[in-house]
């Protein structure tokens, strides 16, 4: 079979349950229902890359234009994630290709990667990929409390 990667902001149905299970495989537990609800709430910008094989959902990237004072020309990849029974199968690396495929069709000059910092593989990944490590941060997340109006 061939590997087909879809470019959609709203996914099909049927991959929007295999995404969540993917998600949730993936240590970020999302049921189908949450996961439609966050996805309506995405900046009509934003693209979900979908990487299929016979109707099944081999991975996925996140893509978010950024829009900020500090750079102007960027594309975020905020997710990429590929079943792991599938990786080392090129699916990543064309999920990437696609990812900065976009990016140049939508006039941006960077495509900005992270990465935790225990994530050593995904580290060597984008490595391999020709992409430098250019800086390190500590994300910093205060859990709000719900506010009562």
């Amino acid at each position: 079979m061939t590997l087909q990667i879809i470019r959609t902001l709203h996914p099909p149905e049927p991959y929007l349950t295999q995404l969540a299970e993917l998600l949730t495989r993936g240590g970020y537990a999302v049921t189908p229902e949450s996961l439609k609800e966050r996805i309506q709430m995405l900046p009509e910008d934003d693209r979900l890359l979908l990487a299929i094989e016979s109707d099944k959902l081999m991975g996925f990237a996140h893509v978010h234009r950024s829009n900020n004072l500090l750079y102007d020309d960027t594309i975020d990849l905020v997710a990429v994630l590929v079943r792991s029974d599938f990786r080392r199968r090129g699916i990543g690396r064309r999920l990437i290709s696609a990812a900065e495929a976009w990016a140049r069709q939508t006039g941006r000059s960077r495509l900005r990667l992270c990465a935790r910092v225990l994530e050593t593989d995904l580290h060597a990944f984008f490595l391999s990929l020709g992409y430098e490590e250019t800086s390190t941060f500590i994300e910093f997340v205060d859990h709000l409390e719900e506010l009562s109006f």
